[in-house]
């Protein structure tokens, strides 16, 4: 059991040291992301071997206690047989003082285990600490890298839209608005020009009628004072 821990222990602490001494490409938000995923994996199987190795310790606790509750009472036996004025029954303290051995030599190993699972457990707990503590400040510094890359990524929109805006600028700038104003004012000039010359070609078709009519009129007039002669004539 003890062998199968400390590989563990070696495994979990391997792992963490390897990650905190892994040398972490900044310039790369993908990198970094991937980093701390592999943090936070390493910390998960790190937080569980302490658990296991916690528990272990507890374990071993909890059977140290029943061992020398044990050799506790087989002394409280041995006095009691060796203090009761009756040699004839000294004898059976004997496989009591032999079971007592074993439970001692079994306390003493068992004191050992327990020695090395605290330090294994706390081992384990502190670069649980360590590794937990480098998380956090790297999901931070990521964080930190998003917000500066979402900061650099609106700069430079913004300094493309200027550098459109820019350009527009100066191909207007290139324009003359007088010489636009010009060339509509020419365009009104000849449209005033045809404007005039048609309304002068209907006034005049208008004065044509007009004399016409007049020369109708006095025709007619005419006509009435030749027929007005001749019946004076006839008379």
């Amino acid at each position: 059991m003890a062998s199968l821990f400390e590989k563990a222990r070696i495994a979990a602490l391997s792992a963490a040291h390897s990650l905190l001494d892994k040398v972490v490409d900044l310039n790369s938000i993908g990198a970094v992301k991937q980093y701390v995923r592999d943090l936070e994996n390493a910390l998960e199987d790190l937080e569980d071997a302490t658990a296991i190795a916690t528990g272990h310790v507890r374990t071993l606790e909890r059977e140290d206690e029943q061992i020398n509750y044990q050799i506790k009472e087989l002394n409280q036996n041995i006095d009691f047989i060796l203090s009761d004025n009756k040699p004839d029954n000294d004898y059976l303290a004997t496989p009591l003082e032999a079971r007592l051995i074993g439970l001692e030599q079994r306390a003493s190993t068992k004191a050992q285990e327990i020695e090395a699972g605290q330090k294994t457990a706390r081992a384990l707990s502190e670069a649980a600490s360590t590794l937990r503590t480098r998380y956090h400040n790297m999901v931070q510094q990521v964080q930190r890298l998003e917000a500066m890359d979402m900061a650099t990524k609106a700069k430079e929109n913004a300094a493309k839209a200027i550098k459109e805006a820019g350009k527009i600028a100066t191909t207007g700038s290139n324009v003359s608005i007088d010489a636009v104003a010009d060339r509509i004012q020419r365009r009104a000039d000849v449209a005033d020009a045809r404007f005039e010359r048609a309304l002068g070609e209907m006034n005049d078709e208008v004065k044509k009628d007009v004399v016409i009519a007049q020369a109708q009129a006095r025709l007619e007039q005419r006509k009435a004072r030749l027929t007005a002669g001749s019946d004076t004539q006839a008379a």
